[in-house]
């Protein structure tokens, strides 16, 4: 594949980061994450704050309520259309325009969704066990490891939120992914091995097939 994408959705906690970012360098391409509410700033015109907010107020609930007049400095307004939902369409199209420029690596944002039509995009699933997570998790961030399984729930309930909410999919079904892996089992390496092979794969029946 000349333009393959890696889409990859994560549990909280299983390490999808690492491994987005460790897999782009291995593969020599770039690896778009957080950078994307820059991107889609500068895109829509909204804050990186009110967009970055916006997304916490849509895991945090099944139903967006309209921003407040005044936040940000919206281009692309519709009327009737909350700005919450401006900042998610501008995403997506900052994650389509990302995906034309050539190979890259892009973590979460609903991205499996947003190009999930495109047949050069691989989805990839990262998750593991609750323990597993919760080990990376105390590490990481030095919290309590009874907190931090609260947390853990608590993130990945907000995800699934998100993303249901937005895309009318359910968050982790399996069969909307071209590959699934246990971090917990795998570890980063490991995983990231899996993926490369995939990609590998995925080019040789591509040649194969002209």
């Amino acid at each position: 594949m000349s333009n393959y994408v890696i889409s990859i959705s994560r549990e909280f906690g299983s390490g999808g980061r690492l491994i987005g970012k460790r897999l782009a360098a291995r593969l020599g391409i770039p690896c778009y994450d957080r950078t994307i509410i820059q991107k889609t700033s500068e895109k829509s015109g909204l804050s990186p704050d009110f967009i970055a907010r916006a997304e916490e107020r849509a895991r945090s609930r099944f139903h967006l309520s309209l921003a407040p007049a005044g936040v940000g400095a919206p281009t692309l307004a519709h009327h009737g259309v909350p700005v919450s939902h401006q900042a998610f369409f501008a995403q997506s199209e900052v994650i389509r325009e990302l995906a034309d420029e050539g190979p890259c690596v892009i973590v979460g944002r609903c991205s499996d969704y947003v190009l999930g039509e495109r047949p050069e995009c691989l989805k990839v699933f990262v998750h593991a066990g609750l323990p597993s997570r919760v080990e990376r998790c105390v590490e990481e961030y030095h919290i309590d490891a009874e907190d931090m399984a609260k947390r853990i729930i608590q993130m990945d309930k907000g995800r699934s939120n998100y993303y249901n909410y937005y895309t009318g999919h359910n968050w982790g079904d399996m069969r909307r992914y071209d590959l699934t892996l246990n971090s917990g089992i795998t570890g980063v390496e490991g995983a990231v091995e899996l993926i490369v092979a995939l990609v590998k794969a995925r080019a040789a029946l591509e040649v194969q097939e002209t």
